[in-house]
């Protein structure tokens, strides 16, 4: 897993240490870890492919959340580029070296809302990222899909994109600042319980399916108007338990 030291990180690695799986896990130097001890931690950056490479050798799948999160970093397009692009074709190519069989892209909703009143968004189709104050994030979170999509469809890969709204915590009310559900108005309408998000990639791992699908994974009960949902039940057979409409 790479990304492994974040707050969404550590619900997945739950999920899976619970599942049975084992969890190696992959993040910057000086990151804080907030997983609780739950994988085996290396430290090591993603966009650099000869370093990641070996970690890869026993791995089955491997789940991509590695993202440039720093205030700054999207000043410009130095560390977007470097962490998000180059970071996943990294992955991909780490991934393609070592024979590993399945890569769960954990992608973004919220780049895609672009789109004439009362369509739908289709998870499988392409869509224009936003062009307002967050168009490095969007676009090169829509180049990971397409790094993925290329890998797969080049090299006889299997991938799956989860695009994942706005992460919280459904559980306990708050989002990963500390911000309680009932002031944040960022992206409401479009949240997704981290735990629910978990469940996702547990099932995209079980997925029986080959070559590249992407998925949306959203918990709030407008999300069905927006977004295509119903197929992220009906393929991977996960629902979200946490809909938010008390918000």
């Amino acid at each position: 897993m790479t990304g492994a030291c974040g707050w969404t990180a550590s619900s997945i690695q739950r999920a899976l240490r619970e599942a049975g799986h084992e969890v190696t896990g992959l993040d910057l130097p000086g990151v804080e870890a907030r997983h609780g001890g739950l994988v085996e931690l290396h430290r090591g950056d993603v966009a650099e492919l000869e370093a990641l490479v070996p970690l890869l050798d026993s791995a089955e799948a491997v789940v991509h959340l590695a993202i440039a999160v720093g205030p700054a970093d999207y000043d410009s397009p130095d560390e977007p580029f470097r962490t998000n692009v180059r970071g996943t074709y990294a992955v991909f190519e780490g991934a393609r070296r070592a024979g590993v069989g399945r890569v769960i892209l954990i992608g973004s909703a919220p780049v895609h809302l672009v789109l004439p009143p009362g369509r739908k968004l289709d998870a499988r189709r392409d869509q224009p990222s936003g062009a307002g104050r967050d168009f490095l994030y969007d676009l090169t979170k829509c180049l990971q899909e397409d790094i993925a999509r290329q890998f797969c469809m080049t090299h006889g890969m299997t991938a799956v994109t989860l695009r994942a709204g706005n992460v919280v915590d459904g559980r306990t009310g708050v989002d990963r600042d500390g911000t309680p559900l009932s002031e944040l108005q960022y992206c409401r309408g479009g949240w997704v319980c981290r735990h629910d998000l978990a469940r996702a990639v547990l099932a995209a791992l079980a997925w029986k399916g080959e070559g590249y699908e992407a998925f949306h994974v959203i918990g709030s009960w407008q999300a069905r108007g927006r977004f295509d949902v119903d197929r992220t039940h009906s393929v991977l057979g996960v629902t979200p338990e946490v809909d938010f409409a008390e918000y």
